[in-house]
């Protein structure tokens, strides 16, 4: 005996169930799930790199007790206030690779300046926030660990260009090449990077004292 065909619509019934169901299912948990821990910590890191760079880290161990410096550029024109919050941010990435049982950060407005007085100032994590007390603690007991804070609020329309930056910076690479026992040495220098930049060396002048009162002030 022949079983009976189904009608048409049946079948077709049957398709359309085996695709709604999965799609509904896909609709239904999308907007749930939630964002992948790697991608959150990615966001994470290229946030603080919009604020500041870590441009260099310097282990210093001495007398069996160990510190780090970290020198830290700055982006756009941070106050005080912000600067201890970036301070935090720092410390709290840096604890998770660097034991120590003192940090010491300084924070410069511009990379060129590294090496030289950090232009924004420095902070100090340390105990009583004294780099001099770090054998207080074991190195990473940085919950007996504070801040101790030098910073500097900027006037910032007195701060240099970035072609000042580089002239800056070449006199400064041509004045470590030069003898210091030279009491010329200054005015040679000068006149190497006014002839470099095509510039009056009295302009090449006022763009050194300019960074000095700028690192200073």
């Amino acid at each position: 005996m022949k079983k009976k065909r189904k009608a048409r619509w049946v079948y077709t019934f049957r398709r359309l169930i085996v695709f709604l169901v999965p799609l509904g299912c896909a609709i239904w948990f999308w907007p749930n799930e939630s964002t992948p821990t790697t991608q959150l910590k990615s966001e994470q890191v290229s946030i603080s790199e919009e604020i500041y760079t870590i441009e260099k880290r310097s282990p210093v161990v001495e007398d069996g007790v160990t510190r780090y410096e970290y020198d830290v550029v700055v982006h756009g024109e941070p106050s005080t206030d912000e600067l201890q919050s970036i301070s935090h941010d720092v410390i709290e990435n840096v604890q998770q690779s660097d034991q120590f049982q003192a940090a010491l950060l300084r924070f410069y407005d511009d990379a060129a300046y590294i090496g030289t007085e950090p232009p924004l100032g420095e902070a100090v994590f340390a105990p009583e926030g004294d780099y001099a007390l770090a054998d207080w603690v074991e190195p990473g007991q940085t919950d007996e660990m504070m801040f101790g804070w030098q910073l500097r609020e900027k006037e910032w329309s007195t701060k240099l260009t970035g072609k000042e930056i580089q002239i800056w910076a070449l006199w400064q690479e041509q004045y470590t090449k030069q003898d210091p026992d030279d009491p010329d040495v200054k005015s040679k220098v000068t006149r190497i990077v006014s002839s470099e930049y095509d510039l009056d060396p009295k302009i090449v002048q006022q763009i050194v004292l300019k960074q000095h009162v700028w690192a200073a002030l």
